[in-house]
């Protein structure tokens, strides 16, 4: 292992490199670009074989690297926002027909109104797909996850997005360590399953009748449920191979006799573990959930670490309108009957508003002041129009 000093954006550009990805399509987009940037320049300096299809739009590189991946290649993309809407039509015919195909997505807020700014509202909107999707809290695991994604998708013919924020993730430099080339050649070797044949042509996604749709869609959804425990399989796997840390499905933070716990996704987990340590120190019974494994949800992993806890604080940097954050909604429908806890969700960070240890502080204190978790969330660190309310 090597220790790098690199961005989120060059750290999802590596582990495509160490994938040893044949194709990869592209439709420059802000500000996943500069992980295409880097890996173009892999290409042109002689380090990556692959070929670089420049296309016209996003639903075409992604169509790309479809057919690259029915021909058998390992096949990868980028891209956020706008552009992972443009995509839609193809991300459910890549889950569909069981394509092995990773995307990086730079979290980027949805318009309208126009956002450049970091949310999760992209990736919340393709929850239904039938892509694995893992968020990432910091740059070590934009690069770890990206690594594990190739072969999570490859081993259970799955396509897997890999979620890290714009800007706070993709244009951010930490330490980050990698894995040598031959130690992620032997952890992912590359084992082809083309679904096309050139000398013998044959037709892909023909018109299907009733009797066999709901079985291929049962088999879809049992790939899905399948995830639940390879994926800790594969991050134990790559763990013994490069001495790393990578969690999985989630990870307990100072859950020792919680009597509140934060649950979150991407990077605002890293603030919420400080923000946790400050108030240990204070004497408060505070810890955290990391959910690295979105799609598919984890739920009965999170039960279980909540089963003691009294106040639970889901933290949201996305809104589905009208019904509260996609997290929060998830644990709130999985813990119904099956766990006796507060749970309170709080949207923050929205089109990159603020969402710090103050939001976050505050989002607990409203938690512990409620009776109980309700239909809607808490709104923290953004002021209603005249007339409106937080809640």
């Amino acid at each position: 292992m090597s220790k790098l000093f690199i961005t989120g954006s060059e750290a999802a550009a590596l582990g495509a490199k160490l994938a040893r990805i044949e194709v990869l399509a592209y439709y420059p987009i802000t500000p996943a670009f500069p992980a295409m940037e880097r890996l173009s320049k892999y290409i042109e300096d002689g380090e990556l074989n692959a070929r670089f299809i420049r296309a016209e739009s996003d639903h075409s590189a992604l169509a790309a690297v479809l057919g690259g991946s029915l021909a058998g290649a390992r096949c990868y993309t980028v891209t956020n926002s706008q552009g992972l809407l443009l995509m839609t039509e193809v991300v459910y015919h890549t889950a569909g027909l069981r394509q092995p195909v990773v995307m990086g997505v730079a979290n980027r807020a949805l318009s309208a109104p126009h956002s450049r700014f970091p949310e999760h509202g992209d990736a919340v909107s393709q929850d239904a797909s039938g892509w694995i999707q893992l968020f990432c809290e910091n740059n070590q695991d934009v690069l770890d996850n990206t690594i594990q994604a190739f072969r999570l998708a490859e081993e259970l013919r799955t396509p897997v997005m890999v979620n890290y924020e714009g800007y706070i993730q993709s244009h951010t430099l930490e330490e980050v360590a990698a894995p040598d080339q031959a130690g992620a050649d032997a952890f992912l070797p590359l084992v082809r399953r083309p679904a096309l044949d050139v000398e013998r042509p044959q037709g892909v996604n023909t018109v299907t009748s009733p009797e066999f749709y709901p079985s291929y869609k049962y088999s879809q959804n049992e790939a899905a449920l399948k995830a639940l425990t390879l994926i800790p399989a594969i991050a134990a796997a790559y763990n013994r191979s490069f001495a790393a840390a990578s969690c999985g499905l989630l990870e307990a933070y100072r859950m020792e006799e919680a009597e509140h716990a934060v649950v979150a996704m991407g990077s605002v987990v890293a603030t919420s573990r400080i923000l946790v340590d400050e108030l240990r120190k204070q004497g408060k019974k505070i810890g955290l959930i990391k959910v690295q494994t979105w799609r598919p949800f984890p739920a009965e992993a999170l039960l279980r670490l909540l089963q003691n806890v009294r106040y639970t604080t889901v933290l949201d940097k996305n809104i589905i309108f009208g019904v509260g954050g996609a997290l929060a909604n998830d644990l709130k429908a999985a813990a119904y009957g099956r766990l006796h806890t507060v749970i309170n969700g709080a949207i923050l960070g929205l089109g990159g508003s603020p969402c710090g240890a103050r939001e976050i502080k505050e989002a607990l204190e409203q938690t512990e002041k409620s009776e109980g978790g309700g239909n809607r969330s808490v709104w923290i660190g953004s002021d209603p129009p005249a007339g409106g309310t937080k809640r």
